[in-house]
């Protein structure tokens, strides 16, 4: 049975909201930027979604996507930004070419905010690892930035943000996020909004 883990500082703290903070160099050169606080839709972010979910998508259509099998669903009662999560496992989707065995959807009222999935690697030196990433930046209308294991996608304003600008532009521009977990031979992909990744990115079936 899958179960709630403590959220985890490996994740999109330090590097999302760091890199958001950070000097334009950080990023790709010659990425796309916006001029103003308005992000992307996710469909511009990443069109088709992941497993053909979209952020902001309805939760109960999502639910019934054929991909998702062995659904198990509990809500969620100590996070201001979610309701409910549900698990799942696949014998037969792909996520960027690769199979994965499982994952999570995550609802907000009556909407689907995150979509996390697993691909069972050999080892980091699997060339599947470097495939996935390259399949995501040719479909990712957005800039892109390695540190250490973690690959972000994000698409950023040209300046800089205050830390008010930061809050309100996290909650509502996607990103998504590859991270290699040597240690469980896995690449884990999370697929949401900046914000609620960040807060939610030590949620993970076990």
């Amino acid at each position: 049975m899958q179960k709630l883990r403590k959220p985890s500082n490996r994740w999109l703290g330090a590097t999302a909201l760091g890199a958001l903070l950070m000097a334009d160099a950080a990023f790709s050169a010659g990425a796309p930027r916006v001029d103003d606080l308005v992000p992307q839709t996710p469909a511009a972010f990443l069109p088709g979604g992941m497993l053909g979910i979209q952020l902001g998508g309805s939760w109960g259509e999502s639910k019934q996507n054929p991909s998702l099998q062995q659904l198990t669903c509990q809500p969620i009662l100590d996070a201001s930004d979610f309701d409910e999560v549900c698990f799942f496992r696949t014998s037969t989707a792909r996520v960027a070419g690769a199979q994965i065995h499982d994952g999570f959807i995550v609802r907000k009222d009556d909407h689907v905010v995150l979509v996390g999935t697993g691909i069972s690697i050999k080892n980091a030196e699997d060339p599947l690892a470097e495939s996935v990433v390259q399949s995501f930046q040719s479909r990712i209308r957005a800039a892109f930035q390695h540190t250490g294991d973690n690959v972000l996608f994000v698409k950023l304003p040209a300046r800089h943000l205050t830390a008010d600008e930061l809050e309100g532009y996290s909650r509502k521009a996607p990103v998504l996020l590859v991270q290699l977990e040597e240690k469980n031979h896995e690449l884990a992909v999370l697929y949401g909004y900046l914000g609620p990744v960040n807060a939610f990115g030590g949620l993970t079936p076990d």
